[in-house]
């Protein structure tokens, strides 16, 4: 059977058997070169090269995975773009092994594998690739990659192909494990001796950043590519020790960087998180988004660090006795290396060990550093022992003394080599003893302190002089904290207990100063403030004072003698009524006021005390008064000596001396600046009434200084004149007014009267009644304001020439005819009889209307007009006046009423509103000397009932329409028109409007007539 099956082999069969023989002996062949290799990417060429000697193909490719992250990347191809690996690698990049690779994956058609994603197969469509067969390889367990292999056309697979690439992954995935295997034990080895290298460089050197930088240098190239090692300080910061890179211009850059851009405490990751956290960082893939992420807050170090071309990091704490000292940072870039969870052991291991040096170096150096400062201590001790200007001694238990410095040997009058040895009793005697030894028993018994027991002596360096010390005892213990003895520290401090009294005494006299100058300052009564001095100076600072001050008529008058013995009274009258000093007494007051100097007198003799009385009982005065001591000190203020204070000690054991002076002349100044502060108080509150009186006179006051300059304008000044004061004062008088020769030469005469002048000031002429005194600084000028004064006497000049033209010119008229009707001589007919009766009645009545306005003006100025205010019908009041008028109006004139159907009553005084529109009438009439119409309208305004007189008369300018309700006020006072008139009708109307609660104005434009409208309020 056997030779009948080898009979029936076909040629095609014996080609296939040859091929897989072949396929056999060069897998045979090649396996012991793959497995022979221990570089995997030595190996990566000959598995292509012997795929392509196995199975034919278009291209092949090796595809390896990351079992860390799950990732697929080509690590050797043939045959393909580089567009393709490209894509295809971001098109299967995170969805992981989703076919499985137990059986080879046979792909005949690539655009109808729908397992494939759409960016997969587009990358095989522009590839050009149609169909492929992969095989997993498998290294134990595990997937290590996938041997590819592409054609470009359709293509259905044989199990001879199928099985040729299974036994060719099988033998390329035990070479490639067998060598990761192998490069893996070489990793290790290599970093446990890098990191025994490193211990080594740890334990070289106690000084541990040196060694930390060596250990940074140690760790490039081989475990990272960077090294980093950062400390946190003394006060928590974080600061950059060392930098490690084989290309110093790096280096160079990472310092840069790290200076430019501090790490921010609350980082998430990096070093300041690996510090905070104490946990160890890992990064096996630094992606372009963690990149991202970490410069968001500086964007523009994105492109340095994507530059930089960091790959993988780590970075672990160290910590030594839980106490976190710092951190290392591994980073791999150029090497490509990938740190795992092996690594970040090797680094922990590392930075356990690098801690433990860090600390023990620190111990060392804080160990060294407690020595030196121990044994400088000791050497301080000693220096100030010997050197220290208190006296310091050292006693056993037995009251013994062991060591002595030379301040106390001072003080107890031994040298120190005498006290060793010997007891307390021995050194200062029984007595001193007896009272220190209770303190040193009882320091040794309670093992507490004494300190700072005040004592007061002699010393044997100075037997004569008392001394003030403190004494403190200390327990002195050994190293097992018992007490062996008793310290004692004496402090002299007598300079310092003098100083104290010193200073009490500078107090007191501070506080009397205080209340001295509070005193003083509480009146303006000098002299009695300057008697009440005494009860702050006696008997504190004296046992008796007296205040002098210079007599108005020459010499001086003494204002006061106080004793502190009030048996004394009597004395210190008599000193004060009958014994004030003499202007020419030598000593004393007279001396002291002469001169401007304090006088001490530091012991005053007999014969001193002889030479300074005016006569037995001034010495018996003196004398019983008691003068052992004195000082006497001048009041003086602004350049002026007006006075002196006196201060007496009649106690001999209380001698003045410099220090008592100061205080006195200090009192003098100040009781002096009191006295001239009350006379300046007094002055200024003169002159404060005199500028207050200015400012409120109604009369305008002017200063002239002897230059002529304007130096006080008051208000009263600026109201009358227009002109403020800050306009006036300053310039020369002549400047401001115009008139200035006349009115200078009223504050040159010796004759005090007032001058009525027209001056001509700020563009305004004004009459004023000026006044003006000269004294030695200038010329004070009072003015009062005339101009009204002046116009109204024009006004009633020129009323008085009115009213006797206005008189006369009825008179005469009235007169004439009058004459004509008695002349006999001349016969006259009925209408001449009838006219000349009608002349002497319309000029008796205008001659009556004359009469009626001045006696109304007289009414209204005596305020003797009375007003009755009552609802009245102001229709049928403006109807009466007009139909009254319309029988003395000249032809010419066109007078007419204008009323509305319904108009409410007015509340008025009816006789007081018909003068008024008799008035307005009579003014239209009067202002229209060409005729024309006059009209009177009646209308209600709101809550007011308004008469409006209109007439198209001569009209009043806008400039005049305020005053011609002024009092004798007319337009025409020449009668340039012919225009007569008192000049009252308008003023009459306007108080009568007033008094009733109305008002009138004027409606003109200056020509083409006017308009006078009057208000009145409504009834009701």
């Amino acid at each position: 059977m056997a030779t009948q099956d080898v009979e029936r082999r076909s040629p095609e069969d014996d080609r296939f058997y040859a091929d897989e023989i072949e396929r056999l002996r060069l897998l045979l062949e090649a396996s012991a070169t793959l497995l022979g290799s221990l570089s995997v990417e030595a190996m990566l060429p000959d598995i292509l090269e012997l795929a392509g000697r196995t199975v034919a193909a278009d291209a092949y490719a090796l595809w390896r995975h990351d079992h860390a992250d799950g990732s697929w990347h080509v690590a050797a191809h043939s045959g393909l773009p580089e567009s393709y690996v490209e894509n295809a690698t971001a098109a299967i990049r995170g969805r992981g092994t989703e076919v499985s690779l137990a059986e080879p994956l046979v792909v005949e058609d690539i655009p109808q594998a729908d397992w494939l994603s759409p960016a997969h197969r587009e990358a095989h469509a522009q590839a050009g690739t149609r169909s492929m067969l992969v095989t997993g390889l498998r290294y134990g367990d595990r997937v290590v990659g996938t041997l590819a292999f592409y054609y470009r056309e359709p293509r259905q697979f044989t199990e001879a192909e199928k099985n040729a690439t299974w036994l060719l992954a099988n033998l390329a995935a035990a070479a490639i494990g067998t060598a990761e295997l192998y490069e893996t034990q070489q990793r290790l080895a290599e970093d446990q001796r890098f990191v025994a290298e490193a211990s080594e460089q740890l334990a070289s050197s106690l000084e541990y950043e040196r060694t930390l930088a060596n250990l940074a240098a140690l760790a490039v190239p081989r475990f990272a590519d960077w090294c980093a090692i950062d400390m946190v300080e003394e006060d928590g910061t974080i600061g950059r020790l060392a930098v490690a890179h084989v290309d110093p211009d790096k280096v160079r850059l990472a310092d840069e960087l790290a200076e430019k851009y501090p790490p921010d405490p609350e980082a998430a990751y990096g070093v300041p998180n690996v510090i905070r956290t104490r946990r160890a960082e890992l990064f096996a893939e630094i992606s372009d988004e963690l990149l991202q992420q970490a410069t968001v807050d500086a964007p523009e170090l994105l492109a340095v660090l994507r530059e930089l071309g960091l790959r993988s990091s780590m970075c672990v704490p160290l910590v030594a006795r839980d106490r976190v000292l710092g951190a290392i940072t591994f980073v791999s870039a150029e090497s490509g290396r990938r740190y795992d969870e092996s690594d970040l052991a090797v680094a922990r291991d590392l930075a356990r060990r690098a801690a433990t040096a860090v600390d023990n170096a620190r111990l060392f150096r804080e160990t060294q550093a407690a020595r030196r400062d121990a044994q400088d201590s000791l050497a301080v001790v000693d220096a100030f022992f010997a050197a220290a200007p208190v006296g310091l001694a050292f006693m056993d238990t037995n009251f013994r003394f062991v060591r002595v410095n030379e301040a106390l040997a001072t003080i107890n009058g031994l040298s120190a080599e005498e006290h060793f040895g010997r007891s307390l009793r021995e050194v200062l005697g029984d007595e001193a003893a007896a009272t220190i030894e209770p303190y040193h028993r009882r320091v040794l018994d309670s093992g507490d302190p004494i300190l700072d027991l005040p004592s007061a002596g002699h010393s044997a360096a100075a037997p004569g002089e008392l001394r003030n010390w403190l004494v403190s005892y200390y327990p002195v213990r050994d190293g097992t904290d018992e007490v062996i003895g008793v310290g004692v520290v004496i402090t002299d401090v007598t300079e310092r207990e003098q100083a104290r009294a010193a200073a009490e005494a500078a107090g007191e006299q501070l506080s009397v100063l205080a209340e001295a100058s509070q005193q003083l300052a509480g009146t303006l009564d000098y002299e009695t403030t300057l008697a009440n001095l005494a009860d702050l100076l006696v008997p504190r600072f004296a046992d008796w004072y007296a205040v002098d001050v210079l007599a108005e008529g020459g010499g001086f008058r003494r204002i006061a003698v106080v004793h502190k013995d009030p048996s004394k009274a009597e004395w210190a009258e008599k000193s004060r009524d009958l014994f004030a000093p003499a202007a020419h007494e030598l000593e004393g007051t007279a001396r002291v006021v002469r001169t401007g100097e304090a006088v001490l007198y530091r012991t005053i003799t007999e014969e001193l005390l002889a030479a300074s009385t005016l006569g037995p009982e001034h010495h018996e005065v003196l004398r019983q008064l008691g003068m052992e001591s004195a000082m006497c000190v001048p009041l003086t203020a602004a350049g002026r000596t007006f006075g002196a204070l006196m201060l007496v000690s009649a106690d001999p054991k209380r001698p003045y001396d410099e220090d008592d002076l100061d205080f006195a002349k200090h009192l003098g100044r100040r009781a002096a600046v009191a006295v001239d502060n009350a006379r300046l108080y007094r002055e200024a509150e003169r002159r404060a009434r005199a500028a207050l009186v200015v400012e409120h006179v109604a009369d305008g006051v002017v200063l002239v200084d002897n230059t002529g300059v304007i130096r006080l304008w008051n208000p009263a000044a600026e109201d009358i004149t227009g002109l403020e004061a800050r306009s006036a004062v300053g310039r020369p008088a002549a400047d401001v007014l115009a008139t200035w020769e006349s009115i200078e030469a009223l504050g040159k005469s010796s004759r005090l009267r007032a001058s009525t002048q027209a001056v001509k000031v700020n563009d305004r002429e004004l009459w004023l009644s000026i006044t003006g005194v000269g004294f030695d600084d200038g010329s004070v000028y009072a003015f009062r304001d005339l101009t009204e004064e002046r116009a109204i006497e024009t006004l009633k000049s020129d009323f008085v020439s009115t009213i006797s033209h206005e008189l006369r010119t009825p008179l005469a008229a009235i007169y004439g005819a009058a004459l004509t009707l008695r002349r006999e001589d001349v016969v006259l007919g009925e209408p001449q009889r009838t006219g000349l009766l009608e002349v002497i009645a319309s000029e008796s009545d205008r001659l009556a209307r004359i009469v009626n306005d001045v006696l109304w003006v007289s009414r209204l100025e005596s305020d003797g007009l009375r007003t009755t205010i009552e609802s009245c019908d102001g229709v049928a009041l403006a109807r009466s006046v007009v139909e009254a008028a319309r029988h003395y109006i000249p032809p010419s004139i066109e007078l007419e009423l204008s009323v509305p159907k319904s108009v409410p009553p007015v509340a008025a005084d009816a006789d007081k509103v018909r003068q008024v529109l008799t008035n307005l009438v009579d003014n239209a009439v009067k202002y229209s000397p060409d005729g024309g119409r006059v009209t009177v309208e009646v209308a209600t305004a709101g809550p007011r009932l308004r008469f409006c007189v209109r007439d198209e008369g001569l009209g009043v300018p806008p400039a005049e329409h305020r005053r011609i309700f002024e009092k004798f006020y007319r337009l025409d006072p020449d009668l340039t028109r012919g225009v007569g008139g008192t000049g009252l009708g308008l003023y009459i109307s306007s108080e009568l409007l007033e008094r009733m609660g109305g008002r009138i104005w004027v409606e003109s434009s200056g020509g083409g007539g006017s308009t006078f409208v009057a208000e009145l309020p409504l009834a009701g």
